[in-house]
């Protein structure tokens, strides 16, 4: 039987209750798609969170739903939306569980979307260059498709062989060639959503238009809190004819920081700018590349016809030596892309018992570097007994700022380990908020930030707790994430 869901917003459900939810719910979708099975349950109580895999490893997850469906088509996850609605009980999309905010785990219980099932890739139109993929399209499956034609979703997030295009949108997410492809919102279209009372919108289908406000943004970056994303249409970009790597050295962080910012407000647009400050370049870089790297070295990617790579290349190694930066084996460079997914994998990742985040923070330029030092200030040094090793690298840049990437990994957190979790992650959102950085560029919201928003929208955040309310009246849809 499906227990009683513990949330304000819906009643709990009684024996007979649970009994119907599962009858109409298998109503809704076929009985094949519905399950209790609790080894199956147990598959969708955490993402990659480390405080989820804390809990998990402990035995006590952050929370665990009641039934898990695997629905078909739009109609299905309508249905159960609908049924939701009628039993009072909350509804959280699951798409690879690749996340690292905690979005997907269903901290009141009730019932998991497993959208996997919807894995369709259903028009690729090569000459409008878009593609039109239901939410459960797996990332690497749907660019190896894109390849083969020439093309490709310009995207590539570290989360790629496991993440969804639904989980693409609904995290707001960035990949590694964001500097000049720009991100997900950036490169949608159009959506297909179901609303939390089931009715299914569309928005338009063209590349803007000006028929008042357009409301695809509204769910980009919405966790599915205000719906269900069950389609996108998404941009595309050819194959490059060409794609070069340099790796440049900086005498430090200031010094890189300033020679991609000018080479950016010159109209350049590498496709990769990686810049690790020398703690990332010496525990996370020299060891991937397999060569020992000086100062704060910054991996560069170029790409396009030849001519505007050749052009490109020189241009902003003109304004690299020019600030003091040294050109290095442009080889690595290759390394580096050809392994860039090693970094999030062992040996390269941490693994439990060790206590590890990223505070991820985006900031315009004036304020990035006191936003870095803030960091190092807060988390860095004052940890640094407990033998916590704070490694930066800053990417996702854009001629106006760009992100830092500041990850920390303890070896060990021992029985306080929460709690210091804790500690370290409201010390560095409070520098970083403190330095005018925002606190997340690309990876969401979910439970782990979902305690700062008011500290980072301030009356913001009740414009976006009005919208909950008018789209969410029952407070259903993914509750208690965003802060909402």
């Amino acid at each position: 039987m499906v227990g009683p869901v513990k949330h304000p917003g819906s009643s709990n459900l009684t024996t007979g209750a649970d009994s119907r939810l599962l009858a109409d719910l298998r109503q809704a979708i076929p009985a094949a798609g519905v399950s209790t099975d609790p080894e199956v349950l147990d598959r969708y109580v955490a993402d990659t969170y480390w405080k989820a895999l804390a809990a998990q490893a402990a035995g006590a997850p952050l929370g665990r739903p009641d039934v898990v469906v695997k629905p078909r088509s739009d109609e299905e996850v309508a249905a159960v939306v609908r049924v939701a609605n009628e039993h009072r009980v909350p509804v959280v999309p699951w798409g690879g569980g690749s996340g690292t905010q905690g979005a997907s785990i269903p901290i009141h219980g009730g019932i998991v979307i497993d959208l996997t099932g919807m894995d369709r890739i259903l028009e690729i139109d090569e000459v409008s260059m878009t593609v039109t993929a239901e939410a459960g399209v797996n990332g690497k499956r749907l660019e190896s498709e894109l390849n083969e034609r020439g093309l490709m979703l310009p995207h590539y997030p570290a989360s790629v062989e496991f993440a969804t295009v639904g989980g693409y949108v609904a995290a707001r997410g960035s990949g590694v060639l964001s500097t000049r492809y720009g991100k997900i919102e950036d490169l949608v279209i159009s959506l297909r959503v179901v609303m939390p009372t089931g009715d299914v919108v569309d928005t338009l289908p063209v590349p803007r238009h000006a028929v008042g406000p357009d409301i695809a943004p509204l769910f980009i970056g919405s966790e599915g809190s205000l719906g269900v994303i069950t389609r996108a249409r998404l941009q595309l970009a050819p194959l490059p004819a060409a794609r070069r790597f340099e790796v440049v050295s900086f005498p430090n962080v200031e010094t890189g920081v300033d020679a991609v910012r000018k080479s950016l407000q010159s109209g350049l647009r590498p496709s990769v700018v990686r810049l690790y400050d020398e703690v990332a370049t010496r525990l996370t870089l020299s060891p991937v590349v397999g060569s020992s790297l000086p100062g704060v070295s910054t991996v560069l990617c170029f790409e396009g016809t030849a001519a505007v790579v050749d052009a490109e290349r020189e241009s902003m190694l003109d304004v690299v030596r020019a600030g003091g930066g040294k050109v290095l084996d442009g080889g690595l460079g290759e390394i580096w892309w050809n392994h860039r997914y090693d970094f999030y994998k062992p040996p390269h990742a941490p693994e439990l018992p060790a206590v590890w985040g990223t505070i991820d923070v985006v900031a315009t330029y004036s304020r990035l570097l006191p936003a870095y030092h803030a960091l190092q200030e807060a988390v860095a040094k004052p940890y640094a007994a407990r033998g916590l090793k704070l490694r930066s690298h800053l990417s996702h840049w854009y001629p106006w700022g760009a992100m830092i990437y500041a990850r920390f990994v303890l070896p060990d957190g021992g029985p306080d380990s929460v709690t210091l979790h804790d500690r370290i992650w409201k010390d560095g959102v409070a520098a970083a908020l403190g330095a005018g950085a925002v606190i997340n560029d690309h990876h969401g919201v979910g439970l782990k930030l979902a305690p700062y928003m008011a500290a980072q929208h301030g009356a913001g955040l009740d414009v976006l707790r009005r919208i909950k309310t008018a789209l969410d009246p029952n407070d259903l849809m993914n509750p208690g994430k965003l802060g909402l």
